[in-house]
């Protein structure tokens, strides 16, 4: 029985259209005031985005007038409200480019031909627009329309023109318009398939106060899951490579399953917004987490996925394949639909990525989770599934059953989930690895805490689901009301700095990173892995990284995919390309002759010349800026003109980093290095140097590359690491002995170094994201240190600058020309302060 008809029957009669929508005075104010403080709330925890306030702030004074229009003006306000966010968040160029391809799309459904032709039509306007989407048609408007415009028509005109084809009810302009361009999609790439035939009719069907109240409650609740989201996400989540023993095992795949609080948090704003203006739409989601079975985790996860799969696919195949018989119908039509699921999140991620999302995690997680509602719908068939219109009874022993059949399911989804999250097979194979390591206490710790939580959970309790507000009972409503209001206040309180730093520096620190929107430790790895191997995969919609590299045009030239690099083999793999020169929007890209971003040199310096050999990975070369734009050149060039009359008379920075490069390559650039001569080597870190450096020795391992340097290979062997061996497995094995590949790989350099009469000097310059490269600092730059570097420490060179001010880009941390100049400055600076160490006519 549909929802409607439940509903129906729960509420009694309806207002009548004279009284549809009306509010009281007290009432109004009431929801007001509680719009300021969730306004407030946003703006505290920084939800989302700036550009999502900005339309909250839209959205919400829009309701303030919406509430008092006449019902027939409150649709076509709407609309009008819905435009103005897409202009508010988007601008007017590329708004009027988004509206105007979905008025095409919108007008062809409704064109005086025959079904067949419209669909037809349809299809060929989305072929043109998929050419475009891939980047193998121009197009006049910018990318930032693609994954709104995804987001508002890839599955919402798949629903709107099945209901044109079997819903006979007439629909206005209005209604079209509203529920394609509905206010809160301007904002959320990741937006629900909402039902058409629904979004009609449970349009102001209920009490007006009690429809814009409850959507109030959802959205405080989708705020509180965003919060607990962040929780994880900063705390919780491990890589496959951290994970050692058990309890890291249990507490990554429970960290992994919590990260789609996001989704839920997300869906319960948008569809808490739609309330605020009439729309009484379904839950999207139900208590997901205390599923008892496949079949009930697929009916209370993202419930608008699931009816429209229903809608439009099962319950088509089901009737077309009734001539089988019941049960091979439901068999055949639920593996259909999850093969559909499994091919339509891949178009999902073309039109919000332009690429299609085809991966073996994918299609396996999608069949496995087939499989078994299929098999756990047999059940059902055969053994019943216990069905009531009431409450049901509840005993000692049924709640017993209960609680164990949803323990076992949430560790079986849990186990699923971490196979479709990570990023290859091999990586999530060696998780189990994990299985030999120590046992401890911790290991209860998850456990016992998800045991709790399906207790409490499962008490029973009196139901209000799939009810209008009106008909829960005053006591429940007067008792939720106090709940959001509660909830609100402290919330606010928490998040207001003078109260909470009065608690505690950890607290406040606690509070300070759930309140702020950036990336977490390892998906600020995964960017600045990006940064320099050119790894990074972006696949699932459980991270926030994803975000942001749907943000990034399809055009966008990274440093690795500019083929500045070719591949000589050995240790080092890779080196840039001798007396090459590339443009790029950036500026001119030149090497000399050695195969360094910088202008030709004689072999040896003259006489009273200083020479350094600067190493390091992009930044170093200078990706982002010209030829001379460098913070090397313009440290050059500075020294040249004001220390020239000095001790020396002219001063030589060689360029010689390599994009891509991690510290154990550095070694063979060392040894290049000597043969210029140079008085000084420059070693520039950029964060997270043990971890990186860990990270390549596994690469050479797995691949086999023969290892030259004795230390290396006898850690490697201490590790157990053997050639060949997978990568995610071989990284795990070096972990624990990350600092002994740092310090040998900064002893060998400083030992060299000296041996050849060069100071060895190391320079930190951070990734300009603050994040993953500060864990790591202090240990790096206190192993430099007992190497014998003299360092230069730049770790604060960005504090206080606007990072949106001297970055390439969102997706792009590479410094801009600002950027360059800003470091150049520091460490000019910072070469004065330890002159006297560096700058030795008689250590050469």
């Amino acid at each position: 029985m549909s929802l409607t008809a439940v509903v129906g029957r729960a509420s009694g009669p309806l207002e009548s259209d004279a009284q549809k929508g009306q509010i009281g005075l007290v009432n109004y104010l009431g929801v007001i005031a509680q719009l300021a403080l969730l306004l407030l709330l946003l703006r505290q925890f920084q939800i989302e985005s700036a550009a999502f306030l900005r339309l909250a702030m839209l959205a919400f004074a829009g309701f303030a007038i919406h509430a008092w229009l006449p019902l027939r003006m409150r649709l076509p306000f709407f609309v009008a409200l819905s435009l103005a966010g897409i202009g508010v968040v988007m601008g007017g160029v590329n708004a009027a480019w988004l509206v105007a391809i979905g008025l095409v799309l919108v007008g062809i459904c409704h064109l005086p031909i025959s079904f067949a032709s419209r669909g037809a039509l349809l299809l060929g306007v989305a072929g043109v627009l998929a050419l475009q989407r891939a980047g193998h048609l121009p197009f006049p408007w910018s990318d930032a329309i693609w994954p709104i415009l995804g987001a508002m028509f890839m599955f919402r005109l798949i629903v709107y023109f099945y209901d044109l084809r079997h819903d006979k009810t007439p629909t206005t302009p209005a209604q079209s318009l509203a529920y394609f361009f509905m206010l809160p999609n301007a904002c959320f790439p990741l937006f629900p398939v909402i039902d058409y035939k629904t979004f009609r009719r449970n349009y102001f069907d209920d009490d007006a106060y009690r429809i814009y109240q409850v959507g109030i409650d959802w959205m405080v609740r989708g705020v509180i899951h965003l919060i607990l989201y962040r929780i994880v996400y900063y705390y919780l989540t491990l890589a496959p490579h951290e994970v050692g023993n058990p309890a890291e095992l249990i507490q990554y795949l429970v960290a992994n399953f919590l990260l789609y609080l996001r989704v839920s948090g997300l869906f319960h704003l948008i569809i808490g917004m739609l309330y605020l203006f009439g729309f009484r739409l379904p839950e999207t989601h139900n208590r997901y987490l205390l599923a008892s079975s496949f079949t009930d985790f697929w009916r209370r996860i993202n419930i608008y996925w699931k009816e429209f799969m229903q809608k439009v696919f099962y319950y088509p195949a089901v009737f077309k394949l009734r001539k089988l018989g019941t049960e091979k119908a439901l068999v055949v039509a639920t593996l259909y639909v999850f093969l559909m699921t499994w091919f339509l999140h891949a178009y999902q991620w073309f039109w919000l990525r332009g690429s299609l999302l085809l991966v073996p995690q994918d299609m396996l997680f999608w069949g496995i989770l087939g499989v078994l509602v299929v098999a756990n719908s047999l059940y059902e068939m055969k053994h019943g599934r216990p069905r009531s219109l009431g409450t049901p009874v509840r005993t000692w022993r049924t709640t017993a059953v209960l609680v164990l059949r949803t323990y076992a399911t949430f560790w079986f989804i849990c186990v699923l989930w971490s196979f479709w999250t990570t990023e290859s097979l091999d990586a999530w194979f060696s998780l189990w690895s994990a299985l030999g390591g120590e046992y401890t206490a911790e290991l209860l710790l998850y456990p016992s805490i998800v045991l709790a939580v399906i207790v409490v959970g499962s008490i029973p309790r009196e139901s209000v689901r799939n009810v209008r507000a009106s008909a829960q009972d005053d006591r429940s409503w007067m008792r939720s009301r106090l709940v959001t209001v509660a909830s609100l206040c402290a919330l606010i309180a928490v998040s207001v700095e003078g109260l909470h730093s009065q608690i505690g520096m950890d607290f406040g620190t606690f509070v300070h990173s759930v309140r702020s929107g950036q990336l977490s430790r390892l998906d600020t790895a995964k960017l600045e892995r990006g940064y320099y191997e050119n790894l990074l995969s972006v696949d699932r919609f459980n991270s926030q990284l994803w975000e942001v590299y749907m943000n990034k045009p399809k055009n966008w030239l990274d440093v690795e995919t500019t083929n500045l690099k070719r591949f000589v083999g050995g240790f080092a793999q890779t080196e840039l390309i001798p007396s090459f020169v590339r443009t790029t929007k950036h500026g001119t890209i030149t090497t000399n002759a050695y195969g360094m971003r910088d202008r030709d040199y004689e072999a040896q310096p003259a006489p009273r010349t200083f020479r350094a050999a600067v190493l390091g990975a992009s930044s170093v070369m200078g990706w982002g800026v010209g030829d001379g734009q460098t913070f090397e050149a313009l440290v050059e060039n500075r020294l040249n003109r004001e220390w020239a009359d000095e001790a020396f008379d002219k001063y030589e920075l060689l360029n010689m980093g390599v994009p891509g490069y991690c510290p154990p390559q550095q070694l063979v650039i060392t040894e290049k290095a000597f043969a210029f001569a140079p008085h000084a080597i420059f070693f520039v870190a950029t964060g997270r140097e043990i971890t990186r450096a860990v990270a390549y020795l596994a690469e050479v391992s797995h691949k086999a590359i023969d290892i030259p340097y004795e230390g290396l290979r006898n850690i490697s062997a201490k590790a157990g690491v053997t050639a060949g061996m997978d990568e995610s497995e071989a990284r795990k094995r070096l972990t624990p002995y990350g600092r002994d590949v740092l310090t040998y790989v900064y002893g060998r350099i400083a030992e060299e170094s000296q041996k050849h009469g060069s100071v060895p000097v190391w320079i930190f310059v951070p990734q300009v994201r603050e994040g993953a490269w500060e864990e790591e600092t202090p240990e790096a730059v206190a192993i430099a240190e007992a190497a014998g570097f003299v360092v230069i420490n730049l770790e604060d060179v960005y504090k206080g600058r606007n990072i949106n001010e001297i970055r390439l880009a969102e997706w792009d941390d590479h410094p801009n020309v600002p950027g360059h100049q800003l470091i150049a400055e520091r460490l000019f600076n910072g070469l004065a302060e330890k002159r006297a160490a560096i700058f030795r006519p008689e250590g050469h």
